[in-house]
């Protein structure tokens, strides 16, 4: 793919540990994050609404030293993990749930490709999802066909026909649909559906819309990951983070999957660091929700894991005692593996 519209495009080859370690670093970058810290462009989530917006921002933005812990505390601030306290913990999302706000997205189709496959011929278009508003230095993509596309909107249409009543989806052509000229009106019409089908708000945070983006990718992560092939579990499941980031941020329970997912493929493939913060992120989402059923086994694997980097997990550690004295000896939960492994799995 060429890099007609300044995106970063997401590339691995084998067993190139340096470009995963790279595209790890990339995900969870302040600067680069989904939810970027007091942007101006944005606007207010409404009252009510279930919030997680701001993990989208590295997990240790905005936490504050142990003599700040009172006071008000800018958002780009930063300090060590052994210093997360829990009165930290809920100042640092309360500062957050003030400050991030959802953002706004562009989609471009730059580019197209044509498959020949078992004797059937068709037209690939790359969808780049772009933060406005500010480079975005971490645009992810998919690539989608016109049956795809015909999806959605069967989809869209099955609850929310009156919402898209004025929104024209291209129609399927019979002769020349391989003539460039052809290719390229489609481009710019699939554009624009995309756009229209983003601005009514209840679309964009539908399943519909938003699984139409990766879906079908974190099936095939899982689905990697399942069968030990770690390094291509993670190619995928990073470029499903940036995308989720950038469009479901609302959706608690899919970002908490595929950041412990990204953190077992780095564990498993040895890159302990990440897959500590990719985890700690995940917890971090979880932090007052000890009754979701990732909580326990995500503090666990963080204690492991921090203990391997020889850090302090005092804190951790006296958290999984206080659940334990709770709700009685945990030691019959299943590991964090064993429920990543069940997710996505498709039928037949």
């Amino acid at each position: 793919w060429s890099n007609s519209v300044g995106q970063v495009v997401i590339a691995m080859e084998g067993e190139d540990n340096d470009q995963i370690n790279r595209l790890q670093r990339l995900s969870m970058s302040d600067d680069r994050s989904v939810a970027s810290c007091g942007n101006e462009d944005e606007s207010v989530p409404e009252k009510g609404s279930t919030d997680i917006r701001a993990q989208g921002c590295h997990p240790m933005d905005g936490i504050p030293s142990q003599n700040q812990a009172n006071q008000k505390v800018p958002c780009s601030r930063a300090l060590p993990e052994a210093m997360l306290t829990t009165k930290q913990l809920f100042q640092y999302w309360n500062t957050m749930n003030q400050k991030v706000k959802p953002i706004r997205l562009l989609f471009e189709i730059p580019e197209t490709r044509t498959v020949n496959e078992q004797g059937s011929r068709y037209v690939m278009y790359k969808v780049v999802v772009i933060k406005s508003g500010t480079y975005d230095a971490n645009q992810a993509y998919v690539e989608r066909r016109y049956s795809d596309f015909e999806k959605l909107h069967r989809n869209i249409l099955r609850n929310f026909k009156e919402e898209v009543e004025e929104i024209t989806f291209p129609k399927k052509i019979m002769a020349g649909n391989f003539l460039p000229g052809k290719i390229a009106e489609r481009k710019l019409a699939f554009r624009d559906y995309l756009a229209q089908l983003y601005a009514i708000k209840d679309i964009r945070f539908s399943d519909e819309f938003v699984e139409f983006f990766f879906l079908p990718e974190v099936q095939e992560g899982y689905g990697c990951l399942r069968s030990g092939q770690y390094t291509r579990a993670l190619k995928g499941l990073l470029n499903v983070l940036s995308l989720q980031e950038k469009l479901c941020m609302h959706l608690q329970d899919t970002l908490v999957l595929t950041l412990s997912a990204i953190g077992l493929c780095c564990r498993d493939l040895g890159h302990i660091e990440d897959a500590y913060k990719f985890c700690e992120k995940a917890g971090l989402i979880l932090h007052d929700v000890s009754c979701h059923r990732y909580y326990y086994p995500l503090i666990t694997i963080q204690v492991a894991l921090g203990n391997e980097l020889g850090r302090n997990m005092r804190h951790l550690q006296d958290r999984l005692i206080k659940m334990e004295e709770l709700h009685g000896n945990q030691s019959s939960q299943p590991s964090l593996k064993e429920l990543v492994v069940q997710e996505y799995i498709q039928d037949g």
